[in-house]
């Protein structure tokens, strides 16, 4: 199973509660929202904006909702 680092953007909800926080795994949550799709909207815009991963944690299931990492790509030289 996959889990976020802890620079990826975490959306959490806990089952029964319509609220939803946004944080990431090293810090406590930052916002709070009214709705999940508000917290998943701007979970996927920061994560474009910071080329980080966003999820989605129901209590300690995570889905991973996007990838927006620039990985680096070492190019071959030929001699």
């Amino acid at each position: 199973m996959t889990h976020p680092d802890n620079t990826d953007v975490v959306v959490r909800q806990k089952r029964g509660n319509p609220t939803a926080v946004l944080g990431t795994t090293s810090a406590p949550a930052q916002l709070k929202f009214r709705t999940r799709d508000k917290a998943v909207a701007l979970a996927l815009a920061f994560a474009k904006r910071q080329h980080v991963r966003a999820w989605f944690a129901n209590d300690d299931d995570f889905v991973q909702l996007g990838t927006f990492r620039k990985d680096k790509v070492e190019s071959a030289r030929s001699s």
